[in-house]
């Protein structure tokens, strides 16, 4: 049997590599090799006589499309290929493979993790304490055991840390969902042992599909209206692009959450930044910005109620095996002439 050649610059685990070299001549490159992203010139010449990629970051542009005359599938190992241009491929007759649901189950601790942290103030703790706040004097011998068993941290002192970062506990509180994908459902997964009340705005969800979970669909501002914790996990589309903002953070309860490990464009960023200076509600966990990374003089960094991390909600080593493996079985689904199993579909 004649191997395919292909053309992979998204890193893949050894052994979905090993299955694909059963059907593919693979020649590996940019993002795989080198961690930077290929210049779009650069790519049209590693394509060269290639008729599969398989990418994660490089963008796939329509110069890169028209010039890349022996392509015929690209494989772009990501839950949303906005890096490739689809409507080109779509045009050549080129299908576009992607990988949804990729980094759900990452994504869905990251949330859970979240908001855990932000209500009980865990990140800003351990922060002010590595700062220096709450510390004692130096001492001769750090190991030292006081022998007392009700060991407390400075429990009588005026700022006490038993009250300065008392909080809520998640458990019985209401949950709202913006978007209920692969992301939404795995988070309601795993917080179906805390006795939660799901609500979740999504015109695109079968209502099967919610009352499987437990969610009971509602008009977006209704959600924020009814939600303790807000998550948006849809997608950036023009349909969602600036569509939560002034209005929906006015309904939210004083004691809510905000969170955000989507995308930043969702929502309307002066809008945000007015709610939690205002208080208008309890604050927020951030892990997708405008501009990445976050200017210095941001107001955002300068907040004690907001959680801020720098884009990692999907950063596990899992997500890459997962990819493979997905990436792997729509190459192998090709190569021997069976149906593609996740080709993109504009909407």
């Amino acid at each position: 049997m004649t191997k395919i050649k292909t053309a992979v610059t998204a890193p893949i685990v050894k052994k979905y590599l090993k299955e694909m070299e059963q059907y593919c001549d693979i020649k590996i490159g940019g993002y795989a090799v080198t961690g930077t992203y290929m210049p779009e010139d650069e790519l049209i010449n590693f394509l060269e006589g290639m008729e599969i990629l398989v990418i994660e970051f490089e963008g796939v542009t329509r110069k890169v499309i028209e010039n890349s005359r022996s392509l015929r599938l690209i494989i772009c190992v990501r839950g949303n290929p906005v890096n490739v241009d689809a409507e080109a491929a779509a045009e050549k007759g080129i299908p576009v493979v992607y990988t949804p649901g990729r980094n759900a189950n990452s994504v869905a601790e990251y949330i859970v993790s979240s908001m855990i942290s932000v209500s009980r103030h865990l990140g800003r703790a351990n922060h002010e304490i590595k700062n220096g706040r709450y510390i004692d004097k130096e001492t001769d011998d750090v190991f030292e055991y006081t022998g007392d068993d009700d060991v407390l941290w400075l429990m009588n002192a005026e700022d006490s840390p038993y009250q300065e970062y008392r909080g809520i506990e998640i458990s019985g509180r209401t949950m709202g969902f913006i978007g209920l994908g692969a992301v939404g459902i795995r988070t309601v997964e795993l917080l179906s042992g805390f006795g939660m009340q799901f609500f979740a705005y999504d015109p695109y969800c079968p209502p099967d599909t919610a009352d499987k979970y437990h969610a009971e669909l509602l008009p977006m501002n209704e959600v924020f209206a009814r939600s303790e914790f807000i998550a948006v996990c849809c997608k950036a589309t023009p349909e969602t692009t600036g569509m939560i903002g002034s209005e929906q953070f006015a309904l939210m309860r004083k004691d809510s959450y905000f969170i955000n490990a989507a995308r930043a464009s969702i929502v309307r960023q002066k809008d945000l930044v007015e709610a939690l200076e205002k208080k208008k509600i309890a604050g927020a966990v951030l892990d997708v910005f405008w501009r990445e990374p976050l200017p210095e003089n941001h107001p955002l960094l300068k907040m004690p109620n907001v959680l801020i991390t720098p884009h990692i909600a999907g950063a596990s080593s899992d997500v890459t095996a997962c990819q493979s493996r997905m990436a792997a079985e729509d190459l192998g689904n090709y190569a021997r002439g069976r149906p593609l199993l996740r080709v993109f579909k504009r909407r």
